[in-house]
Order: structure tokens, then sequence, then C-alpha cells
């Protein structure tokens, strides 16, 4: 059959009806991907690694991302600085145990009786969670005394307890208040072996409140002095932490099963916590500076104190600090930083103010996958290689304008559904090209030319040769005698045949 009629038309239209096929294929197909990675893609996982690489190329350090990429969540970037201040709103209420002077304890250093009127009154006076910076040991504590204490801790809702720690050549059991707080080594990204090594609590008798007490370490005293806090520590398979962390886990109710460590980067109090940069070792990567308690009082000023002695607007806990003199030089200096320590873990004093990455409007996100695919559909009229690099160019016009769009105008351009769209017409590109082929060929053959197999040339025979052939009759066909199957003899030399000799004429005499 002829080539227009066996594909469908005349092959003067041909062309026209295969090139609007096309437009009309990379129309359908690249719209539909553009929408749907439109409307499915934002706040996935492979979105939020796409923005974690655009934003990798303008920080060299962490980077920490929260939102959706949503038009009503966007993406938010928050990154490692030295210059934020830690914010004074998040500096604890303290209640100072001083020398006592005026006499109103029992005893100085105060005796357990003296410590149980003072939680008394923190309760009394609207405290639901407490900590204690000072340590609780005695050598012979009266047993009334130490029933009273006990009792008054139980009474919050949450209490956390300090005390030193140290390494010693007998490892000692954890106390159950330390576990309680403690996670895996195995949880922890780094090398875990340069954290500071424990295994003792040095004082004897040290008092670590009930069965849900938490403890955390004020000291490390077998730990050269640093001017970077200590905020972690490893008991054999386990790491503790800082008293100063613990209390911001208390204040936030944060879990500790979601804490996630990485050290020499930093560590991260949950998923919507506090982020906190550290070093290899575990230590607070801040320089500190002095900072004051939101509210300081004394622990005189409790027994006759108003029910408005604690702001009522001030973070939990209330923590009663160790002020007294006579105490070792760590206490003091473990006293002095706590605020500042607090204040730095609870603000995020590390991280810069978050940055926000809003997405355009609806509109002009539906003009620009508009302007995408009028190009893909121009570019499928087009050659095979000049196709090709229109799509690899325009390809890259977007990579280009979601960096630019990112650093200069802190937009999130749609980028991605863009490429889905180039990737799409691609493919249709891909499966037309065996029928725009077949249209080529249809277009170089005339319309009449049959595609048929050609054959031989019929032989015709001159008349000469047909006479001849008429006048010489051929020999009748016989049948072929059968031939003897001869016996395997020796084979013997053929005799000559003779010829007979011819008589000759007689002459005459």
């Amino acid at each position: 059959s002829p080539a227009g009629s066996s594909l469908g038309g005349d092959p003067e239209n041909l062309q026209v009806t295969d090139r609007f096929q096309r437009w009309l294929w990379v129309l359908l197909v690249s719209a539909a991907a553009a929408l749907g990675a439109w409307q499915w893609f934002p706040g996935t996982f492979l979105d939020r690694s796409v923005f974690a690489a655009v934003a990798s190329g303008s920080s060299n350090g962490a980077l920490f991302i929260s939102g959706k990429g949503t038009h009503e969540e966007s993406w938010s970037l928050r990154t490692f600085s030295t210059d934020r201040k830690a914010d004074k709103r998040e500096a604890p209420v303290i209640v100072a145990l001083g020398d006592d002077l005026k006499g109103f304890f029992q005893s100085s250093p105060p005796a357990p009786i003296d410590l149980a009127v003072i939680f008394t009154n923190f309760h009394r006076l609207g405290a639901k969670k407490a900590a204690t910076a000072a340590v609780f040991a005695w050598e012979k504590p009266d047993p009334i005394g130490l029933a009273a204490l006990e009792k008054s801790l139980t009474r919050f809702d949450s209490l956390v307890m300090a005390a030193p720690l140290s390494r010693g050549v007998v490892s000692s059991q954890m106390p159950p208040a330390f576990r309680r707080t403690s996670i895996a080594v195995e949880k922890i990204r780094g090398d875990a072996s340069a954290l500071p090594l424990v295994n003792r609590l040095p004082i004897q008798g040290i008092i670590l409140g009930g069965e849900t007490t938490l403890a955390g370490f004020s000291a490390l005293e077998s730990e050269p002095p640093s001017r970077f806090v200590p905020l972690l520590a490893r008991w054999e398979d386990r790491v503790v932490f800082s008293f100063s962390l613990l209390t911001v886990f208390q204040r936030l109710d944060l879990p500790l099963d979601g804490v996630e460590v990485r050290l020499g980067e930093f560590l991260k109090l949950g998923p919507a916590g506090p982020i906190v940069p550290i070093d290899e070792a575990g230590r607070l990567a801040l320089p500190l500076k002095p900072l004051s308690p939101y509210a300081e009082i004394s622990a005189e000023a409790l027994i006759d104190g108003g029910d408005d002695l604690f702001p009522k607007q001030a973070p939990d806990p209330v923590i009663l600090r160790d002020d007294q003199t006579a105490a070792e030089l760590a206490t003091r200096e473990f006293s002095r930083n706590l605020s500042a320590v607090i204040a730095a873990i609870a603000s995020n004093q590390g991280l810069s103010e978050a940055q926000e990455f809003p997405r355009l409007s609806q509109d002009w996100e539906l003009g620009i996958f508009a302007a995408v695919v009028g190009v893909l559909i121009l570019l499928g009229g087009a050659a095979d290689f000049v196709r090709n690099m229109g799509a690899l160019v325009l390809a890259g016009m977007c990579g280009a304008a979601q960096w630019i769009g990112f650093g200069v105008a802190s937009v999130w351009l749609p980028g991605v559904p863009m490429c889905v769209a180039i990737i799409a017409a691609m493919v249709v590109y891909k499966l037309l090209a065996g029928k725009s082929r077949e249209v080529e060929v249809a277009l170089v053959l005339p319309p009449a030319m049959e595609l048929e197999t050609p054959t031989a040339p019929e032989f015709v025979p001159e008349p000469a040769e047909i006479a001849v052939a008429t006048e010489t009759k051929p020999a009748p066909l016989t049948k072929a005698p059968a031939r003897k199957v001869a016996k395997k003899t020796v084979a013997k030399k053929a005799a000559q045949p003779r010829t007979p000799r011819t008589k000759k004429p007689p002459t005459d005499p």
C-alpha cells in the first residue's frame, strides 16, 4: 500500500499532524507532572534534602532546619553563631543558701531538718518543679531530720539533684538517680573515648532523693579546670549529663530518649528542643559571660516570704544554690556559672536567629509552571540536538533561579516541580522519536510509489533460438542401467587395446 495511506492520511499534512500531537502530549504530560510534584512534593524528605543541599552552599557549619516548606509553614534555617548573647529571661530563679550569719537555721552548714524547712516553703510558695545544686551529705545525720527532708522532696512533680563525680581505681555501682538520666554510649555519634571517664561518687553518703529523682553531676573532680563547662561524661557503657543540662530538660518536659548527641558538633535536646554546640569532649563550645539569675532570693527569706515571693512569669524550676564560703573551690565555681550555663542552653545562645524562606504565592508559581511548559512545547518541534540542548539549558536556568532566590531574595522557588516537568517532557520526546522517523520516511517517498519487492525480469528467447530448438529433437530418455557394485580387488594394470591393422590395397604388377 502507499506510504501515505499506511500512515493514515495525505503525506503533505503528515508533518503538521505529527507536530501537533507532539505539542499536545508534551503539554499534557509535563503539566500533569509539574502539578503533581507541586502538590505532593513540599514537606517530604526529598524536599528537605534539596533545601539542605542549597543551604549548605552558603554555610560551612551545621544546619538546623525546621518547617515543612509549604505556603502555611515555610522552611526555617539556623546556623551556629558566636555573636548572640544568652537571654536573661531564660535564667533560673535562684534560692541562695549562704552562711546564715543571723542564725535563722538550726546549724551551719544546714542540717537535714533545715533543708526540710526550705523545701517545704518551696512547695508552699507554688514551686511545682525544684532542683538543688547543693550536695546533701552528712557524716551522722539526724534520722528524724533526714526523714523530714526525704518527705519534703517527694512533694514536687519533678526534682533534680546534683553530685560531683570522680574516677578511681575501683569502680562503684551507678546510683539509680544517675542511671535514670543516662543513655547508652551507642546512641551518641562520634568518638565516645574522648569523653571524661567517671566511675564513682567521691563523697560517701550523698543523698539523691527517692525513686523518681533525677541526678546530674555538678563537677568532675578527675578533670583539670577548663573555661568550657563539661556537659557529658562516660560511666562505663553509659553517658551521664550535667546538672545544668538536666534542669533544661526538666523545664521543657523533654524526654531523655529524644536527645541527639554529635560529639564535636552539637547536642540537641529533642526534635523541638534547644540545640547546644559542643566540642569533641562533650563540653559547651561557647565562651560564658557572667549573667545574673532571673531572681535571687536568700534561703532565710523563704521562712516569712509571701505568696508572691517567686515571680509568676519566671521559668521553672526553682534552684537551691550553695553559696557558702566554706564550700570547695569546684562547688563555688559551679555555683558562679550556674545561671549563665542554664540560660545559654535554654536560649540557644550558640545559634543564629531563625531565617524564614517563604514561597511565592500560588498564582506566581502557576505562572512559572506555564512559562516552563511553554518553552518545552516549543522545543518539541526542534531537531533532536537542539531539543536536548534546550532542555538541558532550561534545567540549568531553573537550578540557578533556585540558588539566586535562596541567597538574594530569601524565597524558596518550586525548582523541583519545574525539573520534574522537564524530565517528563524528555520522556515524551523519546517515546515519540520512533513515530517521527516514520513520518520522515513518508515525506521523502512519493505518494504513488508502492513499496514492493523487486522481481527479476522474464526471459524472452529470440526467434532464431526457438527455430533451432524445434529442429533438434532431444533423444528419448531411457532408464540408466543399474550399476553393479564392484568387488574390492587389487588393481591391475589395464591392457592397452590393440588397433586392427588395415590391409593395403593390392598393387598392379
